[in-house]
């Protein structure tokens, strides 16, 4: 393939960047907090904004995340509680250099983490391959969610390039002040003035989300949001202009944590 030039016949530098492989690690070390919700949302925005995504379904008793995308981008199981996990982890990323990672994780799994992610970068600087590695870390309103963050952030925070605080509004009726201890706990303050502000997720109508993560007809929400491709689904008028707001909104979300961070094509 001939490089892209521009008007002075140069080639375009873009075109011989590193390929970056950006891994997202979406947590909370205890369930129920909505991180498999978190991480469709995650892979969604990404895909429909044009990146290269691939998912890695940690949750492997409930593998919601890869459910949803396993006809439309690749998708792998791990159980990351064990070496041999992490290692699968590792081929996957390993076959697909530059592309976007979203991992959604099981509860309790922040006893393995630590030695496992040190492993895990490790093994990407071996291959030299550029990556860069977030954490998204969802909560529920309860102080174990704060306290648990507090405990990670410590002990591997360090690790990655980005950390994200996902307040779920689900959990306080769309109500931010539900989230008083967050809100009020100086390590907010600090994370939010090295890695960006909290990010207070919406919830999605229970009637959608009924339709959509049905296993049996189970789809992107991209897909179910357009009228022929999620026929399937079939959403009522209202129910899909809920859907096609929420989205809206979620890409306004994230659109400041994705912003400095280009497509790339493999």
């Amino acid at each position: 393939m001939t490089a892209k030039t521009d008007k002075k016949n140069t080639p375009n530098e873009s075109v011989h960047a590193p390929q970056i492989t950006r891994f997202i690690i979406v947590h909370g070390d205890k369930g129920g907090v909505g991180k498999s919700f978190v991480a469709q949302a995650i892979a969604n925005d990404l895909s429909a904004n044009s990146n290269s995504v691939a998912v890695i379904d940690a949750d492997t008793q409930n593998p919601d995340v890869s459910r949803m995308f396993q006809n439309s981008m690749p998708c792998a199981l791990a159980n990351i509680r064990n070496e041999n996990g992490w290692m699968d982890v590792m081929d996957f990323v390993a076959k697909h250099p530059g592309y976007t990672f979203v991992m959604n994780t099981p509860a309790g799994i922040g006893e393995y983490m630590k030695h496992e992610l040190i492993q895990f970068y490790n093994f990407l600087k071996a291959q030299e391959m550029p990556v860069e590695m977030e954490l998204w870390w969802v909560m529920n309103a309860n102080h174990d969610s704060v306290n648990l963050f507090s405990k990670a952030h410590e002990l591997y925070g360090p690790h990655f390039s980005k950390v994200r605080v996902v307040c779920n509004l689900h959990f306080t009726n769309g109500e931010r002040d539900g989230f008083l201890l967050w809100n009020e706990s100086p390590l907010r303050i600090k994370i939010e003035k090295t890695h960006g502000p909290t990010i207070y997720f919406p919830g999605l109508h229970i009637r959608v989300v009924s339709k959509i993560i049905d296993p049996s007809k189970v789809m992107p929400f991209s897909h179910a949001v357009d009228a022929s491709a999620g026929e399937e689904v079939d959403l009522a008028p209202a129910e899909r202009w809920k859907l096609q707001a929420w989205l809206q909104t979620i890409n306004d979300l994230f659109k400041p944590a994705f912003v400095q961070h280009a497509a790339v094509a493999p």
